[in-house]
């Protein structure tokens, strides 16, 4: 089994999944190409892209964190928004890798029961999201390299890909150099971590939930000129324009005061509080 899993999705458009832990995205235009975010760097991901285009391809980042930024040594040119280049710069942190594959164990030891759930009574698992299964030399083998030194995303920049255009969208709460990226032509929408329809990390220490409620709202406010949300984590990883107010009105709701708080443990296995909502939850502090 191939640790990615790739299809297109729309014209020019392909899921680069690597199923259970993140998904990049490929958008081509007539002259270039860019890969949104690298991923976990955990097996080569330029092989993959260059089987899916010959167009020049660099890499945009939603954001630096580990999973996302992985494959960009594979890369020539990549670009993060100002807030990102510090931690770009500072490369994998060994013990942030550490704690990703504990959790990746523990996914992946719960996915035969739930295979077995889904296949007797829901029906809902796709070869997009089904949990790969880790390299037996990863622990040693993982070590992504640095990232070359990266150009600079502003929001309102756009990216220009001929007869394609995305504009950066900044859009901080998750973290501060969290960026979106727009297809207006399209009606496409590229997330990133600010948008995803399992829980919403707002938890971390440089997690902003006034700054996320804000960006969600603007969002929702573009929601009738989206066409498709696609996104970075979980089994459901492409919605409807619409989902994006459902967002920012379970963003608006907690800031409010009117969301029921339990407890939950995040990636990390870390305490932290979710507010659940029907179309998502959100995770904040434990101590909020």
């Amino acid at each position: 089994m191939s640790w990615f899993r790739t299809r297109p999705v729309t014209r020019d458009v392909w899921l680069v999944a690597e199923p259970g832990h993140v998904n990049s995205w490929l958008v081509a235009g007539r002259d270039r190409a860019v890969l949104v975010d690298s991923g976990l760097g955990i097996a080569p991901i330029r092989p993959v892209v260059a089987a899916l285009t010959d167009r020049p391809v660099d890499v945009v980042h939603t954001h630096a964190h580990v999973d996302h930024v992985g494959g960009d040594a594979e890369f020539d040119r990549v670009a993060i928004h100002p807030a990102g280049v510090a931690e770009l710069r500072a490369g994998v942190d060994p013990a942030e890798r550490r704690r990703y594959l504990a959790y990746a164990r523990r996914l992946l030891a719960a996915a035969p029961p739930y295979r077995a759930l889904d296949r007797d009574f829901f029906h809902l698992l796709s070869a997009d999201a089904d949990p790969r299964p880790l390299p037996p030399d990863v622990d040693t083998a993982w070590d992504p390299r640095p990232a070359p030194e990266p150009d600079l995303l502003h929001d309102g920049d756009v990216v220009d890909l001929g007869g394609r255009t995305l504009r950066v969208l900044h859009t901080p709460g998750h973290t501060p150099d969290s960026v979106c990226f727009l297809d207006e032509h399209a009606g496409l929408l590229f997330a990133g971590d600010t948008v995803n329809t399992g829980p919403i990390y707002a938890q971390a220490p440089e997690s902003d939930l006034a700054a996320f409620a804000a960006s969600t709202a603007r969002l929702a406010a573009l929601a009738d000129d989206v066409h498709l949300v696609l996104m970075c984590h979980f089994g459901r990883g492409v919605a409807e324009g619409a989902y994006l107010r459902e967002v920012a009105d379970a963003f608006a709701a907690l800031q409010a005061g009117e969301a029921v708080l339990r407890p939950a443990r995040d990636c990390d296995d870390d305490p932290v509080r979710e507010a659940v909502f029907d179309a998502c939850s959100i995770y904040t502090a434990a101590d909020g």
